[in-house]
């Protein structure tokens, strides 16, 4: 089978292209149970499932990769907009500079405070967590959904829980799926044909993918990062692809 976006040659069963990623539109045999069974890796640490997608589990260590901390003090600061602009508007009366003076002043210790919060508190949550955050991503044609456990379960559990699930029947497959689902704390979908940009960061094995009111993190292992960033962008037609 040739792909056609990139000319790579892949396996007759490939449904997905192992150089780039990209869709090659073939179907897996229905009538044999056995191969209805079958888990096809198509990279390293990467499963295809019979209902069609792709499953993989990243560990984060949260002392060396600062990526979860950056995005978290970034949310506590956007959070603090709302205040500064509301002090803003109440000094304009007193002129626009002394309005600005006053919305950065609150910036500034807004800043501060919630960078000193992130200090104490931050390494806290890494040690009740074991220094781990481990987060399972499902992706197909059309989307790619990341999910953050409701416990903290180890990647072993988590890799054993996708092969279960990628060797069920396709009509098995979404119970188990929703079942999955359910035990999650928290789930961020994003819809490829909405995506407006890309950002991939492989040094910090995320792939930042934005849409006009949601941003998605895909974190990534190294061995399967080059495949599923190449996965990711042939899906996003329209998107805006920025390397760091």
């Amino acid at each position: 089978m040739i792909c056609k976006k990139c000319g790579q040659v892949s396996p007759q069963d490939s449904q997905f292209c192992e150089k780039c990623g990209a869709a090659l539109n073939v179907e897996l045999p229905k009538t044999d149970v056995v191969v209805q069974q079958h888990n096809h890796q198509v990279s390293p640490g990467v499963v295809m499932g019979e209902d069609g997608v792709m499953r993989w589990v990243y560990e984060m260590n949260m002392w060396k990769n600062p990526t979860l901390v950056i995005t978290i003090w970034k949310i506590l600061l956007l959070a603090a907009l709302a205040p500064a602009i509301l002090v803003f508007f109440l000094n304009l009366g007193d002129g626009i500079g002394s309005a600005l003076l006053a919305f950065v002043k609150i910036m500034v210790i807004v800043a501060g405070i919630v960078t000193v919060l992130m200090l104490l508190a931050y390494p806290l949550v890494a040690l009740m967590n074991g220094g781990k955050y481990c987060v399972m991503f499902e992706m197909d044609d059309k989307s790619v959904k990341h999910m953050q456990m409701q416990k903290q379960f180890k990647k072993s559990q988590i890799l054993a829980m996708i092969v279960s699930l990628a060797g069920m029947m396709s009509g098995n497959a979404q119970t188990a799926g929703a079942g999955l689902l359910a035990g999650s704390k928290q789930s961020t979908l994003s819809s490829f044909e909405k995506v407006k940009s890309i950002t991939v960061n492989e040094k910090r094995h995320v792939i930042y993918v934005n849409e006009n009111l949601t941003k998605n993190q895909v974190y990534v292992d190294t061995a399967d990062f080059a495949f599923i960033s190449n996965a990711i962008i042939n899906r996003c037609n329209k998107a805006k692809v920025t390397y760091k």
